[in-house]
């Protein structure tokens, strides 16, 4: 059979497949991190070395963000999708056969094609269901997408307990299920004519820019905030994407439309879900930390070990998705800016209650559940709304300027919550408690940030025209 005379997927078939996708994808981000240890003790990769090729990663995802979504409205939602996970699918390969830190360094590097899985989908889901069913769809995404990474550290840590170099599989496997589904999926609107020009300049600013911040926020801790690799890498990515902005305002394709921010509704929610993702994503790391703390050791935290601290971990995943899935009721019955400003004021309540409470596992999930419910709120909400304040053919890049803002938020929370516990740090490299007690303050604090920035927030009627529904199609 022809792929022309192939019958077209209906509503919930095509949502199974892309769930399945962001299964993939929430596996491909987060299998690595409990295994590298092990890795590193089996390849002899020291800590530091561990944790460039995270670096690597993170600034691969910064940079294909914005590139693989305006690609997608030129060429095709579909067939980006498909080329992003074969990239993922070949790094997860090259670090599964050759797990050496030049290998693991590309393998990750390749991976950071997983940031367009979402975003695409999200251009298909748009132009086939149009923006009613696409709230749901893209609530069931999200919740696969959190249901998978929570799951996946707990498979992956278990795996590496046994063999580091067998759970780099988990990858290899996780790609595969993904490419699979991926080829199942139609394809969006016809691309609009001119949007296949390239931004070669922008896209070297952006890189430039982007690695450069990333970097120095990734290794400012290693290096000294103040050394001069810091300081010098921090200024290069600086200078290079205040020309991009510029540079981005003249250009009659740029990569980035960087107008959408003058678009009220976009420059809200994406204020909105830097300051969340800085808190509740930026802060796993941290917070895993404190539960694998002996209080024995250092008279706090929770003592949990590895396979314990990823069930611990579970409740705030749970947490997540029951809210991703409720996003579009809530919207619909609450508003647009109740439902927003929820995801601030629930991680406000999180941190808020784990900065006073921190003595025990119990206080721990009852602050996690907070934290899992924004978590949930505003990936789902703030990815629905912006893309409903563009042009349907403006979508995917609607969709990776929002993850771009996501990714920039998660690593500067990231770094942020990595120097509160540096100023506490002792010469022995112990951390007092009020290390992570000044970064749950500052997460609560960003959480208050965000409630207030809804205010901001204009009712949907000045949003871009709704995409029409295709006659026969529901969900």
């Amino acid at each position: 059979m022809s792929r022309s005379s192939m019958p077209p997927l209906g509503p919930r078939t095509m949502l199974a497949s892309m769930a399945l996708v962001e299964v993939a994808s929430g596996a491909t981000q987060q299998y690595l991190p409990p295994i590298l240890p092990g890795l590193g003790a089996q390849a002899g990769i020291g800590t530091a070395q561990q944790n460039w090729i995270i670096v690597v990663q993170m600034a691969s995802c910064a940079v294909l963000t914005p590139v693989l979504s305006r690609l997608g409205d030129g060429f095709g939602y579909r067939r980006l999708l498909r080329a992003s996970i074969v990239m993922v699918v070949l790094g997860s390969l090259v670090m599964a056969l050759r797990p050496t830190l030049p290998f693991l360094t590309l393998g990750a590097a390749l991976q950071g094609g997983v940031v367009g899985f979402m975003p695409l989908m999200i251009g298909v889901l748009r132009h086939q269901q149009g923006e009613a069913a696409s709230r749901r769809g893209i609530g069931v995404l999200v919740g696969a997408l959190l249901l998978a990474v929570g799951c996946a550290g707990i498979v992956s840590g278990a795996v590496g307990a046994h063999d580091a170099r067998l759970g780099l599989w988990i990858g290899v496997g996780a790609g595969v299920l993904g490419l699979a589904a991926g080829f199942l999926l139609p394809d969006g609107a016809t691309p609009a004519a001119g949007a296949r020009r390239f931004d070669v300049p922008g896209f070297v600013l952006l890189t430039a820019g982007l690695v450069g911040v990333v970097v120095a926020l990734a290794q400012g801790a290693a290096w000294g905030w103040t050394s001069a690799a810091t300081v010098g890498c921090g200024l290069v990515g600086i200078v290079a994407l205040a020309g991009w902005w510029a540079l981005e305002l003249r250009v009659a394709q740029p990569l980035v439309d960087v107008r959408m921010f003058r678009n009220p509704r976009v420059a809200v929610l994406s204020v909105v879900t830097f300051f969340v993702s800085a808190a509740t994503i930026g802060s796993i790391a941290v917070n895993a930390t404190f539960l694998g703390a002996s209080p024995r050791a250092v008279g706090y935290g929770i003592g949990l070990n590895a396979t314990a601290i990823g069930w611990a971990l579970l409740p705030m995943t749970l947490a997540s998705v029951a809210t991703s899935a409720l996003t579009p009721v809530l919207l619909r019955r609450l508003g647009e800016r109740v439902t927003v400003a929820a995801a601030g004021a629930t991680t406000l309540l999180g941190f808020g209650f784990l900065f006073v409470c921190h003595t025990g596992l119990a206080h721990y999930l009852i602050a996690s559940l907070f934290v899992g419910a924004a978590l949930g709120l505003f990936e789902s909400a703030t990815r629905t709304l912006t893309v409903e304040a563009v042009a349907p053919e403006d979508t995917a890049t609607a969709a990776g300027v929002n993850e771009l803002v996501l990714s920039l938020g998660s690593a500067v929370g990231s770094a942020v919550l990595g120097a509160a516990l540096a100023a506490y740090a002792t010469d022995g490299g112990r951390v007092a408690l009020g290390g992570y007690t000044t970064g749950w303050a500052l997460c609560a604090a960003a959480g208050l940030a965000a409630a207030l920035a809804v205010l901001k927030l204009r009712p949907a009627a000045s949003a871009a025209p709704s995409a029409t529904v295709p006659e026969g199609v529901h969900q």
